[in-house]
């Protein structure tokens, strides 16, 4: 594949395969993530707290790096924002957009996940799994993990924009026979289709 710390060096490298991508959302917290040895899977944020042997990480908050910086440098093949201490880094285009060409760059769509939307699309990957995708706080629990003190007000501040770009992402995904999933037993998304993990494991 040649210089792996280069973006251009992934086009394609992926054509037609499954990646699951794991999100950061409360329903993850219960899930056995036994069989995703076996397959393609892509870490966003702090999913490595659940499950560090991903095969790609993406994680654009400076702030993760701070938290977690010997997680973060186990990643294989991180992919970030350029300025961010290492890891493949992308140049940032914008909030809203959709990024065909990650060597110009990336849009952030205000989430992780849409983030890894376009590097997965960019990989040549067909089919998009994603677990955790919720959009949606459970008692408190902005997280698997717990609760996050800068997620709290989410619900109304970031998970709609956040909805609005992954519809949109799915349409432009769509332009490249790209099918997405959603995991998620509380979220729907238009252009995702629901099903459940154990459905997803089965494909």
């Amino acid at each position: 594949m040649g210089d792996l710390k280069v973006i251009e060096n992934f086009r394609g490298v992926h054509q037609g395969k499954r990646l699951f991508l794991l999100a950061s959302g409360p329903s993850i917290s219960g899930l056995n993530f036994e069989p995703l040895q076996r397959r393609l899977v892509m870490g966003l944020n702090r999913s490595f707290l659940l499950f560090p042997d991903t095969h790609y990480q993406c994680c654009m908050d400076q702030r993760l790096f701070d938290l977690y910086p010997e997680m973060l440098k186990k990643s294989r093949y991180l992919f970030t924002l350029r300025g961010r201490p290492w890891g493949i880094q992308l140049n940032l285009l914008g909030g809203e957009g959709f990024s065909f060409d990650l060597s110009a760059g990336i849009y952030s769509g205000y989430t992780i996940s849409y983030m890894a939307l376009q590097v997965a699309v960019y990989m040549g990957f067909k089919e998009l799994v994603y677990l955790g995708l919720d959009l949606k706080h459970d008692s408190g629990r902005t997280h698997f993990f717990g609760a996050d003190f800068h997620s709290r007000n989410h619900e109304d501040t970031e998970f709609p924009r956040m909805l609005r770009m992954l519809q949109r992402g799915a349409q432009e995904a769509a332009k490249e026979n790209v099918k997405l999933f959603n995991c998620s037993p509380v979220s729907v998304i238009d252009g995702f289709e629901n099903i459940t993990y154990e459905e997803a494991l089965n494909r």
